[in-house]
């Protein structure tokens, strides 16, 4: 079976759908597929409007109309208000309403074992400022992200700064905090919170390697082995939905107070936003 049946295969998979489906919704999609000269292309649009996914049935209609040769699914770091006519065609600050804090930690998959090992110092250091149940890990392709849900930051919280200052500040916060004691060098932990942020997501495939993206929750990662990202017998744990509300307001108030916000000489970058993206993709 070659990658694109696979894909076909995959993607047809009712809790595959259903998964995708969920955490795009309320952010902008994108996808890689396979174009007819068997290369892979990246997009955020399709038919001229911003690639959207807010139901399941959305990724069997574009599965169709793309011959079924979508590899992989994205979605923002930045949920924004419901795209409607007034929606801007590119992605706005101004309409953000909530954002996905994320680290980065960028190895290979032959140091699985060294990206566990910091993604628990991770969790552990989030959970000594009180931030546990809204905590998840999303194991993609050669590394792996850890998440905090966007709903553990209150609205209180948000009419403080915006959600990206909070989500950027959390994350450089706790960088600061793990740099304190020496990190293994095969692993890399980075702060990639921008304006154009995107997230491989749940079930989805990578786009490259023979591996599913799958979700864990902290007390996981001891038992987590190569074998959960295999697609014909993958593990995933869908409570990555589960948080406390409010959960991580001390947290991003303390880290906005201390760090600041996301750089604004950054969110004025002269690279084209797809290639942003591009560059990140190919990290991992």
């Amino acid at each position: 079976m070659n990658s694109l049946e696979t894909a076909h295969k995959h993607y047809l998979n009712p809790t595959v759908q259903k998964e995708i489906a969920d955490f795009c919704r309320g952010r902008w999609a994108a996808i890689h597929l396979m174009t007819d000269r068997n290369q892979l292309t990246f997009r955020r649009y399709f038919q001229g409007k911003p690639l959207t996914i807010n139901k399941p049935e959305d990724i069997q209609n574009l599965m169709e109309k793309l011959g079924y040769k979508v590899k992989a699914f994205y979605a923002t770091a930045n949920i924004y208000k419901p795209i409607n006519q007034q929606t801007p065609q590119k992605p706005s600050l101004y309409e953000v309403t909530a954002c996905t804090p994320t680290w980065d930690l960028d190895s290979q998959l032959t140091y699985w074992r060294d990206t566990i090992k910091t993604a628990q110092r991770i969790v552990e250091t989030l959970e000594s400022f009180g931030v546990e149940r809204s905590v998840y890990i999303k194991w993609s392709g050669n590394g792996c992200h850890i998440h905090i849900h966007e709903q553990a930051i209150s609205e209180e919280a948000l009419s403080r700064a915006h959600p990206l200052d909070l989500a950027y500040a959390i994350v450089e916060y706790i960088n600061i905090k793990l740099a304190e004691k020496p990190i293994n060098p095969k692993v890399k932990v980075e702060n990639r919170m921008d304006a154009g942020r995107v997230f491989t997501c749940p079930l989805s495939l990578h786009r490259n390697l023979e591996t599913v993206c799958i979700c864990m929750k902290p007390n996981e990662l001891e038992a987590f082995t190569q074998e959960w990202i295999k697609p014909a017998e993958f593990r995933h744990n869908e409570k990555w939905r589960e948080f406390k509300h409010g959960e991580a307001d001390e947290l991003a108030i303390k880290a906005y107070e201390l760090i600041g916000g996301y750089p604004k000489g950054r969110r004025r970058k002269t690279k084209k936003l797809d290639h942003q993206i591009m560059e990140w993709l190919n990290r991992f």
